[in-house]
């Protein structure tokens, strides 16, 4: 699935979505506009058959919202396109614990920037074919 928009797209479409979808296998979401509702609900959201997820063109707020398990849960992501610069503001350059989990399965992990793997990127990343 494909979504590209200048609206934001907020935590209850992607609850949708994974109700609707329960066997969606890959996701690009194309959107620069952060999420209204940052404050998301108490609603968990688990794709559970999610291998691919692109949000290399997306809001850092969808980033969070994937990647932290407080609002998603993803048991089966194989790969991630996000932008490095992304990765390494909401993790707090790989300090923060909240995305461990759901990067913990990620075989391959795709960006666009070169970068140097910081001391702790392999605790996020245990599983990366390099």
């Amino acid at each position: 699935m494909k979504m590209f928009d200048s609206y934001p797209f907020e935590h209850e479409l992607f609850k949708k979505i994974s109700q609707h979808f329960p066997f969606l296998r890959n996701l690009t979401l194309g959107n620069y506009t952060g999420q209204d509702n940052k404050q998301h609900s108490s609603t968990f959201i688990t794709f559970p058959h999610l291998e691919h997820l692109d949000i290399t063109f997306a809001h850092a707020d969808y980033a969070e919202q994937f990647l932290f398990e407080k609002s998603t849960r993803l048991p089966r992501l194989l790969e991630l396109h996000i932008s490095y610069d992304t990765l390494a503001i909401i993790t707090n350059n790989f300090t923060n614990d909240l995305a461990r989990v759901n990067c913990s399965k990620i075989r391959h992990f795709v960006t666009k920037e070169l970068y140097v793997p910081p001391k702790d990127f392999h605790l996020y990343f245990p599983l990366l074919e390099i």
